[in-house]
């Protein structure tokens, strides 16, 4: 499928939906690099595309001992990310030998992820351990219905 057919897809179904757009490629882009080159690990992150029901990985409830793959195949198109569940803790097991339980260390990137994203003005919730950045969202997110008369 062709990149602008994809891109038409995404558009029918962000309207279908009635989401608005919350990121552009340069936010991405930025996000992207900054991830990349500037912290010391890539944090592992769930995906939902648009065109998706079920985002990728599909259990991501607590912390993991593998690292975000956070290159342009895994990220790429960037219009179609509705949003990115980050979390920003790696588990890393040291070894004891065979009787002795490894070791469980937990690296964390949280304060190095947030200074990214308050660097390049990302909008961004916090939820528990996980930090979550919309691609797009519903328009009527956060706001109230109005009662109407009786």
């Amino acid at each position: 499928m062709t990149s602008a057919r994809l891109k038409e897809l995404v558009i029918a179904e962000v309207t279908r939906r009635g989401l608005v757009s919350i990121m552009n490629n340069t936010k991405w882009i930025e996000l992207r690099d900054a991830v990349r080159n500037e912290l010391p690990f890539a944090p592992p992150f769930q995906l939902k595309d648009v065109l998706n029901k079920l985002p990728q990985p599909e259990q991501f409830e607590s912390d993991v001992n593998y690292l975000g793959d956070w290159s342009d195949e895994s990220l790429s198109p960037f219009f179609g990310i509705e949003w990115l569940r980050i979390r920003p803790r790696y588990l890393s097991f040291r070894h004891q030998g065979r009787l002795i339980a490894p070791e469980v260390q937990v690296q964390s990137v949280e304060s190095e992820l947030r200074a990214i994203l308050h660097r390049y003005n990302i909008p961004y919730r916090q939820d528990g351990d996980s930090i979550w950045i919309f691609g797009y969202q519903s328009a009527t997110d956060g706001l109230i219905a109005y009662p109407g008369r009786s």
